[in-house]
Formats: structure tokens, sequence, C-alpha cells
């Protein structure tokens, strides 16, 4: 299961440092424009990118990717 989040411009520090504890497959916080990709959306990591200036972008966004089996052996699990 994909999931999409946007979240406002003076919470990206907070994810960009969040995930580098997850896998790139898992958890991405990405940015429209950024560079000269005004039209697509990067990646932005922690080591790279701590130091952006956020308000000169206006899309950030959460990109997860949830494993559906992960969860169901969770959810087992915390019923027995």
């Amino acid at each position: 299961m994909d999931l999409t989040l946007k979240i406002p411009a003076f919470s990206v520090k907070l994810f960009l440092w969040l995930s580098h504890y997850f896998n790139d497959n898992n958890f991405v916080v990405v940015c429209k424009g950024y560079g000269d990709d005004w039209d697509y959306y990067t990646g932005l990591y922690w080591n790279e990118d701590k130091d952006l200036e956020t308000i000169w972008y206006e899309d950030y966004q959460i990109w997860l990717s949830i494993k559906v089996n992960f969860l169901s052996k969770v959810i087992y699990e915390n019923k027995q």
C-alpha cells in the first residue's frame, strides 16, 4: 500500500530528520521544483538537504510504502 501525505513547509526538517532512520523504499520526503525540476518531485535526504531553505518551495510530500504483510503480522501478534 502506498500513501502520499502533503506536509507543511515548517515540518519538513522534522520529517527529513526522521527519514534517515528508514529505508528509502519505505519513507521519502519529496519537494516539487527542487533545482531545475519545476514540474517534478525530487527526493530530499537529511545528509544532503538539512540546510534547505524551505520557504522557496511550495509543495512538500511524504511518500510512504507500507507492506501489508508486515501490518497483518503486527496486528496478529498484538491479538495474542
